[in-house]
């Protein structure tokens, strides 16, 4: 796992990211599915799969401590996996470049379960941009 904590300023493409290691309890599963208006039995034990993109934040702040604004977010589902699975999440500094005068970051992500870490559950790129940098144009 990278244990450093590196200032959004001094991040560079090829980074590397995780593993961050989290299991989603049944319980908690169930509260993002009954949030999102779905309500079958069937999805209580699949993982939902917005799950992915707090996955992805979560293993962008274990590397990068800064408040940072999320400005978009491509996620695929390859396969399902039930609640109370032991997921791994691990990625990359894709791009790191300037837009508007603001810098910004590209994040690719996979989440797989940590029984068949070669196999992906979901897949992201995510766009990060400090907070800071807000007040600046």
């Amino acid at each position: 796992m990278n244990t450093g904590r590196t200032a959004f300023s001094e991040l560079t493409a090829g980074t590397v990211l995780g593993p961050l290691r989290l299991t989603i309890s049944a319980a908690a599963n169930e509260r993002y599915w009954r949030s999102a208006g779905a309500d079958h039995p069937a999805l209580e034990r699949a993982l939902y799969p917005p799950i992915a993109a707090n996955l992805s934040v979560l293993c962008f702040g274990e590397l990068c401590p800064e408040p940072v604004i999320q400005t978009r977010q491509y996620l695929r589902a390859h396969r399902l996996v039930e609640a109370g699975t032991e997921l791994v999440t691990t990625g990359r500094i894709a791009e790191r470049y300037e837009k508007r005068g603001r810098a910004y970051v590209d994040v690719e992500t996979t989440v797989a379960a940590a029984t068949a870490p070669e196999v992906p559950v979901w897949t992201s790129r995510v766009s990060f941009t400090p907070v800071a940098t807000l007040g600046e144009s």
